[in-house]
């Protein structure tokens, strides 16, 4: 069983979703100035590094987003 998400991890959810819409077109880019340009060109390895800041963007947001476990209740002491 877990919590449900609260306001800051509902965000963080948000972002995780439009981090990873962005990387598809950010990654397209990328291999159309690929086959065009080349990779000598400066704005190749740039998008390049962009689709990877976009990918980690996304699993990070998610995971800051997935809500904790419910913990069991204490022991009394005895």
């Amino acid at each position: 069983m877990r919590k449900p998400r609260h306001t800051g991890q509902k965000i963080s959810l948000g972002l995780s979703i439009a981090c990873a819409v962005m990387t598809l077109p950010s990654f397209a880019v990328f291999i159309w100035l690929w086959q065009t340009r080349g990779l000598a060109d400066t704005w190749t390895p740039s998008l390049l590094a962009v689709s990877v800041f976009f990918g980690f963007c996304a699993a990070v947001c998610y995971a800051m987003s997935v809500p904790q476990p419910v913990l069991p209740a204490e022991d009394p002491p005895l």
